[in-house]
């Protein structure tokens, strides 16, 4: 594959690391000096696919330029998706590709899987109280991480008593409907999740922790590769379908 990477921080590194190793080629970089809202379309007309990591406020404009440019873009920048209707739209209207996912681990896709089986385990122990935690580098933009609002949110949907997600601090007594989600931004931790049950007699907990961004990226090469030839909006659930399918 040819790869154009948009946004080259700690991220988009470790995906062109992973590319060449697998013996890709990234044909085109675009960063702070090289905006991609600045680029045109011959800049990247030898790209067969662009790997977004930039910032959250520049994820729809990208994706609206790829779409425009039917560039398939794998998406690995969070903090957009209250967008997803608008991009969703997009994507039809241009018959565009487009997959995105807040955690590019596959052991995280694994981690999701197990929450909806043990939620509806949950869902019958009410002395059970669900929580979130997670754990970034101090560089990391966006709080809570996009990995930890989706893990709340699917024990929402997974448990009758909660309603909502809370990310925010609490100073007096929190709503018993809602799932807590606590965030930690210290040294370079590469990224930890932590989903809890507490009970008054014990506590049933999920745990999943990065050991190096290598694992992000090989998750993105596999996304992208599986993204070829198709069009559409797509998770990373999409892939993980098709390999269990397959």
């Amino acid at each position: 594959m040819k790869l154009a990477l948009v946004g080259t921080g700690q991220m988009g590194q470790a995906v062109a690391r992973e590319a060449e190793a697998e013996s890709h080629e990234v044909v085109a970089r675009f960063h702070s000096d090289r905006p991609f809202l600045d680029a045109s379309r011959s800049d990247i007309e030898d790209a067969d696919i662009a790997v977004d990591f930039s910032l959250p406020e520049l994820a729809v404009p990208h994706l609206r330029r790829c779409c425009t440019w039917q560039v398939p873009v794998v998406m690995g920048t969070t903090g957009w998706y209250d967008a997803l209707d608008e991009v969703e739209a997009l994507v039809r209207q241009h018959t565009a590709s487009v997959l995105y996912a807040p955690n590019f681990s596959i052991g995280v896709a694994v981690l999701s899987r197990t929450l909806d089986h043990v939620t509806g385990l949950m869902d019958e122990l009410d002395e059970y109280d669900a929580f979130v935690q997670e754990m970034h580098h101090t560089k990391k933009a966006d709080s809570p991480s996009g990995t930890a609002q989706m893990l709340a949110e699917q024990i929402v949907d997974g448990l009758a008593r909660k309603d909502q997600v809370e990310p925010e601090a609490q100073h007096q007594r929190i709503d018993p409907s809602a799932v807590h989600v606590t965030s930690t931004r210290a040294g370079t931790a590469f990224g930890e999740h932590t989903i809890g049950f507490d009970s008054p007699f014990d506590r049933v907990a999920l745990h999943h922790r990065a050991k190096n961004r290598r694992g992000f990226a090989v998750g993105v090469l596999r996304s992208a590769e599986w993204l070829s030839g198709r069009t559409g909006l797509f998770t990373l659930d999409d892939v993980l379908d098709d390999w269990l399918n397959g």
